[in-house]
């Protein structure tokens, strides 16, 4: 029909936004899932490397060394417990649009006996 002629357009052109909202909107939760379980596999990798090297210090360097490069705004510390070491480790999710007052900080720590 001729009243139909352009309706496709019109459809598109609404749902358009709607879309790339959404697409942007699960990178982003894509991006924080990501963030969590490298900080999560940093975290372990650098506690378990003090544990079976019996020094507190190796935790920082094993735990940098795991971590991605785009994860830009990382803190790793060690610190010794009772018998043990514990490796923390903070960083920032990264975000899509930079300036939005959106910040989400993952922090993870492990507490691992030496030996």
């Amino acid at each position: 029909m001729r009243r139909d002629r352009g309706a496709a357009a019109v459809e598109y052109a609404a749902m358009f936004p709607l879309a790339t909202l959404l697409i942007l909107f699960l990178f982003e939760a894509l991006m924080t899932s990501l963030s969590v379980e490298r900080v999560e596999n940093a975290v372990r990798t650098g506690a378990r490397t003090a544990s079976q090297n019996h020094a507190v210090g190796a935790c920082v360097p094993a735990a940098h060394a795991a971590m991605p490069g785009w994860l830009n705004d990382k803190v790793v510390t060690a610190a010794a417990t009772d018998g043990g070491v514990k490796c923390s480790v903070q960083a920032d999710v990264p975000l899509l649009w930079p300036g939005v007052p959106f910040e989400f900080t993952v922090q993870r720590s492990v507490t691992m006996p030496m030996g």
